[in-house]
C-alpha cells in the first residue's frame, strides 16, 4: 500500500501507529461560520457541489481549523443521480428532493440505458483540486451511499421517515426494487472507479438506512449490492470504510471484503472489533450531543471511547453520527486536541 505514511491508513490496515486518528462525518459543514459563507457565495448546497474550486475551498476548510487526520470529499451520496438524469434539489428544512422518483416500471424505463459518468465529471474536477491543495499531507476519503440507501431516496423522492414506497415495494414489487438497485450499481461502480482513478485514499460507504431491513432483506437488497462494487474495486488496494446507523445485522458483515466497520453511539467499540474477530477496524464512535457538554464532560466521554478500545491498532475516532449545526466550533477544537492527546500510549 503506497500511503501508508497516512496515520488513517495505517489504523484502517492495523498497523503500528503512535496515536488515535482522528476525523469528523460531515467536517466540512453548517457547524462552521465560513462554510455557511462559502454556501452562500455558491448560491446554495447543490451549487457549491457542483462548483470544483468552492466544493474544494469548504473541504479544506475544517482541516486550517483543526489538526484532524483527513480530508473527505464534500459531496452528497445522491450526486449518483444525476447519471440518471434525475434532478436532484435540496430545499432548506426538507433536504434532498426528486421531483420525478422511480416507483413504477415506467418511471425506470425513463432512465437512459447507457449511463454518462461524465455527467459527474465536476467530482473529479474537485478531487484533483483537493489533492493538489494536501500535496499528500493528508489522505482524501471519498464515498458513495450504498446502492439500498440511495434508492430509498430515489423512491421516496425525499428525505421522508415513513419509507411508505420503499416499504411497499419491498413487499408488492421486490423484482422493481432489483432493478433499481441494479441500476444504481451500475452507475456506483463507474463513480468509484473514477474517484479512485483521481486519487481518493480511502473509501466510505454510507448505507445509512440499512438498518431499516430485516436481516434477511439486508443482505439481499443492500449488502450483496455493496459487495458487487467493492469487488470491482480490489484490484486498486483502497481500503473500504462501511458505516451503518444499523444497532443490529452485524453478523452479516462479516462477509463483506471491507477493511474498517463505522459504528454509531450505541454500539461499544471494543466489543464490535472483538465480534468481527478483529478482522475490520472500527470507526467511531462518540455521540455528538456530547460536544454541547462542558470540557471535563468532553474529555471524560473521549476517555471513555478511547478506553473502550484498548488495542494498539484498528481505531479511528470519530462521532457516531455526523457533526450537527448546533455544535460550536471550539467544542471541536477540544475534542481533536484531546483525542490527539490522550490517545498517545
Amino acid at each position: 500500500m503506497s500511503h501508508s505514511k497516512h496515520l488513517l491508513i495505517k489504523s484502517i490496515y492495523q498497523r503500528n501507529i503512535e496515536r488515535t486518528p482522528i476525523w469528523i462525518m460531515r467536517q466540512a459543514g453548517r457547524y462552521l461560520p465560513e462554510y455557511i459563507a462559502t454556501k452562500n457565495k455558491a448560491g446554495g448546497f447543490m451549487s457549491l457541489i457542483r462548483n470544483p474550486e468552492l466544493a474544494c475551498e469548504v473541504t479544506m476548510q475544517p482541516l486550517k481549523r483543526y489538526s484532524l487526520d483527513s480530508a473527505i470529499l464534500f459531496s452528497d451520496i445522491l450526486v449518483v443521480a444525476d447519471m440518471f438524469n434525475m434532478n436532484l434539489r435540496f430545499e432548506d428544512k426538507k433536504g434532498p428532493i426528486f421531483d420525478n422518483p422511480i416507483r413504477t416500471e415506467a418511471d425506470l424505463k425513463k432512465i437512459p440505458s447507457q449511463l454518462d459518468i461524465s455527467k459527474l465529471s465536476y467530482v473529479n474536477e474537485t478531487i484533483k483540486n483537493i489533492k493538489g491543495e494536501l500535496n499528500e499531507s493528508l489522505p482524501l476519503i471519498g464515498f458513495i451511499g450504498s446502492p439500498w440507501t440511495v434508492a430509498t431516496y430515489l423512491i421516496e423522492g425525499n428525505s421522508t421517515k415513513q419509507f411508505a414506497y420503499v416499504n411497499e415495494m419491498l413487499k408488492s414489487n421486490p423484482s422493481l426494487l432489483v432493478k433499481i438497485l441494479e441500476m444504481i450499481t451500475k452507475g456506483s461502480t463507474d463513480y468509484v472507479k473514477q474517484q479512485i482513478e483521481n486519487g481518493v485514499d480511502a473509501l466510505m460507504i454510507f448505507d445509512t438506512w440499512g438498518g431499516l431491513l430485516s436481516k434477511e432483506n439486508y443482505e439481499k437488497f443492500s449488502l450483496s449490492f455493496i459487495q458487487k462494487i467493492i469487488l470491482s474495486t480490489k484490484k486498486d488496494g483502497v481500503p473500504i470504510i462501511y458505516y451503518s446507523r444499523s444497532k443490529s445485522n452485524f453478523a452479516e458483515l462479516k462477509k463483506l471484503d471491507i477493511n474498517c466497520v463505522g459504528i454509531s453511539s450505541e454500539n461499544n467499540l471494543g466489543e464490535m472489533y472483538k465480534f468481527f474477530d478483529k478482522k475490520f477496524a472500527i470507526q467511531g464512535n462518540l455521540d455528538v450531543d456530547i460536544l454541547k457538554e462542558d470540557e471535563s464532560t468532553i474529555k471524560k466521554e473521549i476517555t471513555k471511547t478511547l478506553d473502550a478500545f484498548p488495542f494498539k491498532s484498528g481505531h479511528i475516532f470519530n462521532l457516531g453520527t455526523g457533526i450537527t449545526p448546533d455544535i460550536h466550533p471550539d467544542k471541536v477544537a477540544y475534542l481533536v486536541d484531546q483525542v490527539k492527546e490522550l490517545s498517545i500510549k
